[in-house]
């Protein structure tokens, strides 16, 4: 849509009606932007809260998440103080997009988790909401903190809850989101048992299943289905969008890739994934890529490739090192990685009061190391 128009109460209705259905794209998140700062500039709450929604949503959608955390506070605020006059529903969905991402961050302690987790039952409860949907989120939460414990209470608790609800995610969502629970639990083949509706095409939605095929990899690949494995491999490729980062699921791609020494395919998801990834803060996000990146490079020094190419506009340390050519020494590059992945597990489980990012470091280490010589 032309934003350059955007001057009167009536285009910015305009933009604001065009934004409440459109795809989510880089054009759409900035003119969402400029139509919040338009709003505010009328002086039109209603609006304000219209734009902001919509670009809460495009945070969202294409993975922006510090941006969404950032916006978030506003919508609870405006909607205590004005009782009634917005789309409180529509806060409280989104609510689940901000407890998707909090825990990725150790700045934010375990009390402000907790808070955030205490204030988002209480809302939900007195919104008619039950156990289902409260528990699945305090289960994906716990996942990410490492807390197995939890997380498995959390799942049975889940399981047990029969009530159904408005705000509850759809059917696909759910499915998926208890694959990580299985990742976490080593519980490969009960992954891909859960996956199948999923896999099979009998349910699906705008997520699913474009982030269920890395899982269903990662599952395929321990229990050493390696034909599996390829399938959803391909289909991943062919489904993530490759111009948002998705550091998770291409990491996990990046570790197929390295355990097949398939190196060109494992070395363009480090040039495509990498310039994305760093203009993120997520120590989430950064140790799971920066662990596949460190693994894939140390099995090129294995397989005696002394430097790697990677086509990078990056000037940062240590990508300020490649020759003219744009070649980098491959242990060296290794070795930052390796760091990286391993600083980021200790911020993560100092925050957590556990081990379980170091641990699964050192499994993954160990596990690759064993696939490589096979």
């Amino acid at each position: 849509m032309d934003a350059t128009q955007l001057e009167t109460i009536e285009d910015l209705q305009k933009v604001v009606n065009y934004l409440s259905s459109a795809n989510d794209t880089l054009a759409n998140k900035q003119l969402a932007f400029r139509a919040i700062k338009k709003a505010q500039f009328f002086k039109d709450l209603d609006l304000e809260f219209e734009a902001r929604y919509q670009y809460m949503s495009q945070c969202t959608f294409l993975n922006f998440d510090e941006e969404l955390i950032a916006q978030f506070p506003w919508f609870l605020n405006i909607c205590d103080q004005h009782p009634d006059r917005f789309r409180y529903r529509s806060v409280l969905w989104s609510f689940k997009w901000v407890l998707d991402v909090i825990p990725e961050y150790h700045k934010v302690s375990l009390q402000q988790i907790d808070s955030l987790l205490q204030d988002f039952e209480a809302r939900y409860r007195a919104f008619g909401a039950a156990d289902k949907i409260i528990q699945h989120y305090y289960m994906k939460v716990y996942v990410k903190l490492g807390n197995e414990e939890k997380a498995r209470q959390a799942h049975e608790k889940y399981k047990q809850a029969t009530s159904n609800h408005v705000l509850l995610d759809c059917r696909a969502c759910q499915s998926d989101n208890l694959l990580n629970i299985f990742l976490m639990t080593k519980e490969y083949q009960t992954l891909l048992d859960t996956a199948k509706p999923i896999l099979n095409g009998q349910i699906s939605c705008t997520e699913v299943p474009l982030l269920t095929y890395p899982k269903a990899m990662m599952a395929a690949m321990m229990l050493g289905n390696w034909e599996l494995a390829e399938v959803y491999a391909s289909k991943a490729q062919r489904h993530l969008n490759k111009s948002v980062t998705f550091p998770v699921e291409y990491s996990q791609l990046l570790l197929f890739y390295t355990i097949k020494e398939d190196f060109v395919s494992a070395r363009a998801i480090l040039e495509q994934q990498l310039p994305l990834l760093m203009a993120r803060t997520s120590d989430y996000l950064h140790f799971h890529f920066y662990l596949a990146a460190g693994l894939f490079l140390q099995a090129m020094v294995r397989a005696e490739n002394s430097t790697v190419k990677l086509n990078f506009n990056l000037k940062q340390l240590p990508f300020d090192i490649a020759d003219k050519d744009g070649e980098y020494p491959t242990t060296a590059l290794s070795q930052w990685f390796n760091e990286q992945a391993k600083h980021r597990a200790g911020l993560l489980d100092g925050r957590n009061g556990n081990g379980y990012y170091m641990g699964y470091l050192e499994e993954m280490r160990e596990w690759t190391d064993q696939q490589l010589v096979k």
